[in-house]
């Protein structure tokens, strides 16, 4: 049974770093191609505003796992603590999937949503993954794979953060040139 275990889990990080690989940061950004118009003006403002409060509620979420990961490596959460914890986010980071899958982005935007889409789904998973080890107590919690996991999606949530504010400059600097 341990070693089932074992091997799930290191086929998934496998899979998480070839997946990472080959989603590197050497992409060209989703909204390197969107170029602020007066016809799309409206509706990037108002997704970006959409996408802020996804990106805040995201942090928050992710700010209880990283405090409760912590408490693990500090031994001042136990088992229990830390499953409690997280259980406490599951139902709000589902929430959070639902808003965001429901969102109807312009077709200018279908590729930067799919990969808001994709993150907020990995970090749902990472939190389903974290409980699921909680729960097993007949292993150990695997905080290495929880970290790095955590710090994967924290990079691709501030890489989105940066695109949009790239694109919120050029935004402004529209509305500006139209005043």
């Amino acid at each position: 049974m341990k070693m089932k275990i074992k091997l799930v889990f290191s086929l998934t990080l496998i899979l998480s770093v070839l997946v990472l690989g080959a989603c590197s940061s050497k992409e060209k950004p989703a909204t390197a191609d969107l170029e602020v118009t007066e016809e799309n003006k409206s509706y990037l403002e108002e997704y970006d505003k959409s996408l802020q409060g996804f990106i805040k509620e995201m942090t928050t979420i992710l700010k209880t796992f990283n405090d409760s990961v912590d408490g693990l490596y500090t031994q001042t959460y136990s088992r229990e603590q830390f499953a409690t914890a997280i259980k406490g986010t599951i139902e709000q980071s589902n929430k959070l999937v639902t808003e965001v899958e429901a969102v109807d982005a312009d077709p200018e935007l279908f590729e930067a949503h799919q990969n808001l889409i994709v993150l907020i789904n990995r970090s749902h998973q990472l939190l389903l993954n974290a409980v699921d080890m909680a729960n097993k107590t007949d292993t150990e919690i695997d905080k290495d794979y929880l970290r790095s996991e955590y710090v994967e999606i924290k990079t691709s949530q501030a890489n989105i953060a940066n695109q949009w504010k790239i694109l919120r400059q050029d935004l402004e600097a529209a509305e500006g040139a139209t005043q």
